[in-house]
């Protein structure tokens, strides 16, 4: 009789999806700049990988894209990738330490440049487990005079904000 492999447990099959999902994101981007595509894999990202975000976030990301394609001469939303951190790409990206906060998981990811590590992760996604599926809820980023840069969602609800006020 074949023995059946334990399901990993939440804080190790948490890190495996980040990994997985930065291992996909990573390939994608460089397939992406080597076809010339004027698609960027955030783009590609909220089309193909929707289900791996909670609603909430998809919907902030997609307002946010659809605010900046309509005003292409001036930044009304992201000018960084959310995913990333930065708006240049490290040569990998590695998973550390899982942080279990309440029923949601932060986990470290650092940037690999020139074959050495981060000393500090450049982003800590937080996930939740839906229905036996992890998702990503939020994403952070490092500490931050202006406590609203601090993460994805609270940066997505400013710029919304921003938007919504008359032109001076």
């Amino acid at each position: 009789m074949a023995q059946s492999t334990p399901a990993p447990s939440p804080p190790e099959g948490c890190a495996q999806f980040v990994q997985q999902f930065y291992d996909w994101y990573l390939a994608k981007e460089k397939a992406l700049m080597d076809a010339k595509s004027e698609d960027s894999a955030f783009e590609v990202t909220l089309r193909d990988k929707q289900a791996s975000f909670s609603p909430n976030l998809v919907k902030a990301l997609k307002d946010d894209l659809e605010a900046s394609k309509k005003s292409a001469d001036e930044v009304v939303g992201l000018d960084f990738d959310p995913f990333l951190n930065s708006q240049d790409m490290a040569e990998k990206y590695v998973v550390g330490e899982v942080h279990p906060k309440a029923d949601h998981y932060y986990v470290d990811v650092f940037g690999v440049w020139e074959g050495k590590k981060n000393p500090k992760p450049d982003v800590v996604p937080e996930l939740a487990l839906e229905k036996g599926k992890w998702i990503f809820t939020n994403f952070h980023y490092q500490e931050s005079d202006i406590p609203v840069n601090e993460n994805l969602v609270s940066v997505l609800q400013q710029l919304k904000k921003d938007r919504q006020k008359p032109p001076k």
